[in-house]
């Protein structure tokens, strides 16, 4: 999916606050905002940005970027590192305030925005998440399977060596995961020439995929990826993994780890891959992919209720927690959405 990795804003203190505030305007505007709906977005990166700066006293980023899909729009996430808030629900009623302000923010943030969603614990701190479409009529699918990515550049670079590709076969989803080798440039076009190539294998199985894609990489870097075909109708998973790409099936009851073949599709292919198949239930299973950028030692029980959330919210908690910080890091959650 030709999407633009999410780009960062540290907010550590107040003095940030104007030169942010610019750089989400421009974002905004550059995603094709204008008029009263641009004014809208302001309100919510003026209230994202005041709430970050009054209540996260151990300061925190945002991570925003233009989307294209559904539609046409910009989606911003915030992960402070304040003190949590006790009552995250309570907190979203309009003139409710830890703070001895009008208690305007989360409520506004939540009207304007076409999803919002906002996690909480304790002595960790907050995430919210505030999704805008250009077009406030346009009315995203209920009921089916979502597919949430956080795409973030390694620190001090602009081009990201990690790429996915979702494709929506009416029945499921067809997707890859892509981190080229090392980072930079040359990371970018061995993962975005992996990309273009799955893109036109829709037909065939997994582990065929990663064969095609290997002789077209063979010029490239190359790159480890895992495909996925997910079929809701069967409730079947049908993967195939070369490389690093931590993979797993969590359910509040469950977890289930997926394995993946040694090599980097392009350069060294293992002589014989196969397919792996797995049950999905769709209304309780959750897919989590991501790349080596994030620490695979991470373990949902320790978030309390986060199966209840949207998946970016689950994307954020885990690269809060668990972001190594010296390479590119994309983290995709598949799941049901009611």
């Amino acid at each position: 999916m030709d999407e633009l990795p999410h780009s960062k804003f540290s907010l550590p203190d107040r003095t940030y606050q104007a030169i942010v505030r610019a750089e989400l305007k421009k974002m905004a505007e550059s995603a094709g905002f204008q008029g009263h709906r641009l004014g809208e977005m302001e309100i919510i990166i003026a209230e994202i940005t005041s709430n970050l700066v009054k209540h996260a006293a151990k300061g925190g980023e945002i991570y925003a970027r233009p989307v294209k899909s559904p539609a046409a729009g910009m989606e911003i996430i915030v992960i402070d590192h304040g003190p949590g808030m006790n009552k995250p629900l309570k907190m979203m009623e309009d003139g409710v305030s830890s703070s001895k302000t009008l208690g305007q923010g989360l409520g506004a943030i939540r009207r304007l925005s076409d999803k919002f969603d906002l996690y909480s614990l304790l002595n960790w701190g907050t995430i919210l998440y505030s999704l805008s479409f250009l077009d406030r009529k346009f009315i995203a699918a209920k009921n089916t399977l979502n597919i949430s990515v956080l795409n973030v550049c390694k620190k001090g670079e602009v081009i990201c060596g990690d790429a996915y590709s979702l494709i929506d076969t009416g029945k499921g989803f067809r997707i890859a995961l892509l981190d080229g080798l090392g980072h930079g440039i040359q990371a970018n076009i061995a993962a975005k020439q992996g990309a273009r190539s799955f893109s036109l294998l829709a037909g065939m199985r997994p582990s065929e995929q990663l064969r095609s894609m290997h002789n077209d990489l063979k010029k490239t870097r190359g790159a480890v990826i895992t495909v996925v075909q997910i079929d809701e109708v069967n409730k079947q998973i049908l993967y195939c993994g070369v490389g690093n790409i931590s993979m797993k099936i969590v359910s509040p009851a469950k977890s289930r780890s997926c394995l993946a073949y040694n090599g980097i599709v392009g350069h060294i292919m293992p002589g014989t891959i196969v397919d792996h198949n797995l049950t999905w239930e769709h209304g309780s299973d959750t897919l989590i992919m991501h790349s080596d950028g994030l620490s695979a030692r991470w373990d949902l029980q320790k978030y309390p209720g986060i199966f209840f959330h949207h998946g970016m919210i689950l994307c954020a908690a885990l690269f809060k927690d668990f972001n190594r910080d010296n390479d590119d890091s994309t983290i995709l959650v598949a799941k049901y959405v009611k």
